[in-house]
């Protein structure tokens, strides 16, 4: 069966002949999850890992979703986003994962992720672009690397602050720094 989405299908033979299954209910949860939301969570989830690994304050707003049979909002450090100063704070508490360092109990942008499967580079610059008037690294993880230039070239003043990151690279530097944890606490460094 394909499903909406690109590289989208589902195997329908663990149906054949158990029309029983498919009828009844399963009891558990009813919400529709496509492969790209489930990729997206992933992406959102190593990320905030990586931030926490770092040693520095985690946010995402997608508080629900699961990441290793664990909700997102037990793996961020941080419950709400925090309010900056120069930056709108609508397009701010939506971005997809962001990194904080505190310093005197203040917040500062280290970091800013928009995962872009689906939804178009637009939005994920569109609100990066709250982050502006800060010195954060901003970046936007998609494997659209042309439909990125493109935008990028209508965004002169951002050309420089916004970075593309292909996905895979995501979970090359999730295992890296998952080693590196593991080796840290087995040799007490």
């Amino acid at each position: 069966m394909a499903l909406r989405g690109r590289g989208n299908r589902k195997s329908l033979g663990e149906f054949l002949n158990k029309w029983e299954s498919v009828t009844s209910s399963h009891g558990g949860s009813t919400e529709v999850t496509s492969a790209e939301q489930s990729f997206h969570t992933v992406l959102q989830g190593r990320l905030i890992e990586i931030g926490n690994d770092r040693g520095l304050q985690t946010y995402s707003p997608n508080r629900a979703k699961r990441f290793n049979n664990v909700p997102l909002s037990e793996l961020t450090s941080l419950d709400k986003c925090p309010d900056l100063q120069f930056a709108n704070y609508d397009s701010l508490r939506n971005i997809d994962v962001i990194w904080f360092r505190e310093a005197a109990k203040q917040f500062y942008p280290h970091s800013a992720f928009e995962i872009e499967l689906s939804t178009g580079i637009w939005s994920g610059v569109g609100r990066l672009a709250a982050l502006r008037e800060y010195s954060a690294r901003l970046f936007v993880i998609s494997n659209e690397q042309n439909r990125f230039k493109q935008v990028m070239q209508s965004q002169p003043e951002l050309q420089e602050r916004i970075r593309n990151v292909v996905t895979d690279y995501v979970g090359l530097l999730y295992s890296a720094e998952t080693r590196l944890r593991d080796l840290r606490e087995e040799i007490g460094i």
